[in-house]
């Protein structure tokens, strides 16, 4: 009897030592993957704020080239591309928007309790403080220092404006251009200007020692907390990923998106793997010599296939139609805005139209469902497009 009593007790010492220790590896093994996700989710975040600078120098550099070019041929502007003005414009000229990194994850590295407990590796923690502080540095630095201001204000760009009414389509872009050169032969023989193009290959060079530094500190950060390129691409793919796979089934069906009250785009898929597209916008138009809403109506046709979770569209006709009715013109007007209309749709539609005619328009969209398959999520590029299953 004592034997069996003894038996008994030893029995449910190790049942509970058992239940603590299974208990105990458990809450570890949690600890060790919130660690691993935090450490991954932050190294990620540092590659994203890299790959914003890689951006910003890569615009720097182009805008840049353009300014030099026009710099160097400001006897002949007349023979200078359009677009290379355009470009060499815009990068003198100030913008009311300031150079912003996404934070929010450094919000959660900061927030957390138990970040310093959980990654453990000092080092690790330490690098990251300081890629952060680094990093908000060259955003205070970028868009305060008159280092970085372009020399040019936006109250300038007021002399660009075409007042004469009674100019032609043609006409009107010709003396914009006109004024255009003007400007920029004005400006670019400034000393502000001319310092300010100058000074840019110091401004990349600056650029280029931060990537450098933080993509150093970031394949350090990577070698202390192990962290694999499989785990890396693991992580995105599931940042980049939500819902389930769409089917052909799951597909077929009216689809509409709707941004604003001025913007609806609607696919229509069909069992024959045919599709339809309409794209309606309303826009404010103001025209030297007519103002208002334009209403366009974009519309395409085509056919459809699945490939996994990627949605393949292959256009085969493009229209559209533009309703300037609630324009405001003069009577003796409506010729030349009708005009403008006719030559609106010819230039939106011709390059469309020829690359299809060429066979060189196949569209990959990264498509998912949620799990009632009554949403729908569609990515192309950087563009994500969430759309309802019309009823």
């Amino acid at each position: 009897m004592w034997m069996q009593l003894l038996i008994s007790i030893i029995g449910t010492a190790i049942g509970v030592g058992l239940t603590f220790a299974v208990s105990n590896w458990m809450d570890n093994r949690k600890k060790e993957e919130a660690q691993r996700l935090m450490a991954i989710m932050v190294i990620h975040d540092i590659d994203e704020s890299i790959n914003t600078l890689k951006t910003l120098k890569e615009n720097m550099e182009n805008e840049y080239n353009a300014a030099l070019y026009v710099r160097e041929h400001l006897d002949q502007l007349d023979s200078v591309p359009n677009d290379t003005l355009d470009m060499a414009l815009y990068f003198i000229i100030e913008t009311e928007e300031e150079f912003r990194f996404d934070n929010s994850k450094e919000k959660i590295f900061h927030s957390s309790p138990d970040t310093w407990q959980n990654l453990g590796c000092m080092k690790f923690i330490d690098n990251v403080q300081y890629c952060y502080y680094s990093r908000q540095e060259f955003q205070d630095v970028y868009n305060k220092s008159s280092f970085w201001q372009k020399p040019v204000s936006m109250n300038e760009t007021e002399r660009l404006k075409v007042d004469n009414s009674n100019l032609s389509l043609d006409e009107y872009f010709e003396q914009y251009r006109a004024i255009e050169r003007e400007f920029i032969k004005e400006k670019f023989k400034e000393e502000s200007v001319s310092y300010f193009v100058s000074a840019t290959p110091s401004k990349l060079g600056v650029i280029k020692d931060y990537i450098k530094y933080w993509s150093r500190v970031n394949d350090e950060n990577k070698f202390l907390m192990s962290i694999t390129d499989d785990e890396m691409e693991s992580y995105v793919n599931s940042i980049n990923t939500n819902g389930i796979a769409v089917t052909e089934k799951g597909l077929i069906g009216t689809w509409s998106s709707s941004s604003s009250m001025d913007e609806i785009n609607q696919f229509e898929f069909l069992k024959d793997h045919t599709y339809s597209f309409v794209y309606n916008k309303t826009i404010t138009a103001n025209i030297n010599f007519s103002q208002g809403k334009l209403n366009t109506i974009f519309k395409e046709t085509g056919t459809w296939e699945l490939e996994g979770d990627t949605l393949i569209t292959i256009p085969d006709s493009v229209d559209l139609e533009v309703d300037a009715s609630k324009m405001t013109v003069q009577p003796e007007r409506q010729e030349m805005l009708d005009r403008w209309v006719q030559n609106y749709k010819e230039k939106y539609l011709s390059a469309s139209k020829k690359n299809i005619k060429e066979g060189g328009v196949r569209r990959a969209w990264h498509a998912r469902l949620d799990a009632s398959r009554d949403k729908m999520e569609l990515k192309v590029g950087e563009s994500t497009v969430y759309y309802k299953r019309e009823k």
